[in-house]
């Protein structure tokens, strides 16, 4: 839905001892942003006195914490984007030049005088500090922060939402005008991975485009996938998935049969997994998206069995600094957020020296037999570990596929 100028908001500075008359005025509390705002982005009159830009004389001249720490990030290398958030949690964040990729962290911290520090996982061990200058915030100088970063938000969301839809309407353009369907024979990525084209089409270049739809079947982008995979710019992927269900068995009427949904990051591993299972499958994209599909198919069917097909990144902890096993704990995370159970594979030494990670790899190296049985010790693994009852659904569709 188009974000429309009623849906925005305006956040006050609002000091405390003026909360009442504030409310009393009309003003609303945003309980997440912990600060006050009205509704649109035309303020009365009334509340011109409470934006952030109208601070008391007896706070200009001073530094800015927020603009302040936002430059020490960027000195040291982080990809930021506007104001930071400095709520006292850490936030993910790019270096420069690396894209959508998170290789450093930073908090802030409000309280008392403003501090913060920077993580560059590819740096030094140590967190660099920041310090701000001048004393402790007084109490009217945080709410003024607070509401500063709060709006700050609010227009990045709005500006994001309308890039969203926008690229939505051109990802519906581009995917209707496309009538090749992507198959081994036509397509050099699919050859490669030895899989089916499960509603994929096929670019003039090549390239197999997969669509992004959330659960009304929507597109609202489209990933482009070759030598290395892209996606329209500015185009939304949080919550997004492709489902690759041939026999339609998301669309039953299940009386009796308990539904049985696999998530997967990477196409290619949803579509072995699927061929090995013959289970309705949703392709996530990569692992920071596992989550927000999990609750999605949660959400949707209540009483459905989640699998999440996970990728193995054993690499990761072996760098220098070592870093967490993204695949696996990107998994783990979302069978916890979704009641679901996590499928991994298990690779010999001799296969992760030949860079093995995920389930396709392993169905490269072992064929479409070993893939079966990785499936089933991997199953047998993963009731072991968590405690839980036979799955009789699953069960019976990997000894269907013998």
């Amino acid at each position: 839905m188009t974000e429309t100028n009623t849906a925005a908001k305006t956040y006050l500075a609002v000091p405390y001892e003026q909360r009442e008359a504030a409310k009393a005025a009309g003003a609303l509390w945003d309980k997440k942003e912990k600060a006050w705002f009205v509704k649109g982005t035309e303020v009365p009159q009334d509340f011109e006195k409470f934006l952030s830009q109208n601070r008391p004389e007896s706070e200009k001249g001073r530094e800015q914490p927020l603009e302040a720490f936002g430059q020490f990030l960027r000195e040291n290398g982080a990809d930021l984007k506007g104001l930071p958030e400095m709520d006292g949690k850490w936030h993910r964040i790019a270096l420069v030049g690396e894209g959508k990729v998170t290789n450093a962290t930073y908090r802030g911290f409000l309280d008392g005088v403003p501090n913060g520090q920077f993580k560059n996982f590819k740096g030094d061990e140590s967190p660099l500090q920041w310090t701000g200058k001048g004393e402790a915030l007084t109490r009217q100088e945080k709410q003024r922060l607070t509401a500063e970063a709060a709006q700050a938000r609010e227009v990045r969301e709005r500006e994001r939402a309308q890039e969203q839809e926008t690229t939505a309407k051109r990802a519906f353009g581009i995917w209707t005008n496309i009538k090749t369907w992507a198959t081994p024979d036509n397509c050099p990525y699919l050859a490669n991975k030895q899989v089916r084209g499960f509603g994929a089409k096929l670019a003039e270049d090549g390239r197999m485009v997969v669509p992004l739809r959330d659960d009304t079947g929507r597109i609202w982008s489209l990933q482009f996938v070759g030598d290395e995979k892209f996606y329209l710019k500015s185009g939304r992927k949080t919550g997004l998935f492709h489902t690759i269900d041939p026999d339609r068995e998301l669309e039953k009427d299940r009386k009796d049969e308990k539904l049985t949904v696999v998530i997967s990051e990477g196409y290619a591993t949803g579509a072995d997994v699927h061929k090995a299972t013959k289970l309705p499958t949703l392709v996530a994209f990569d692992s920071d998206n596992l989550v927000n599909v999990a609750k999605s198919v949660r959400e949707k069917y209540p009483a459905a069995n989640i699998l999440i097909a996970a990728d193995d990144d054993h690499h990761l902890p072996l760098q220098n600094p070592p870093l967490p096993n993204k695949g696996l704990r990107s998994a783990q995370r979302a069978a916890e957020a979704a009641g679901g159970k996590v499928l991994a594979p298990s690779f010999t030494l001799a296969e992760k020296d030949r860079d093995a990670t995920d389930w396709n790899d392993l169905k490269q190296l072992r064929g479409e037999k070993g893939l079966l049985t990785a499936l089933r010790e991997s199953f047998t693994m993963m009731q072991r570990k968590q405690k839980l009852g036979t799955d009789k659904g699953l069960e019976r569709q990997l000894e269907m596929s013998r």
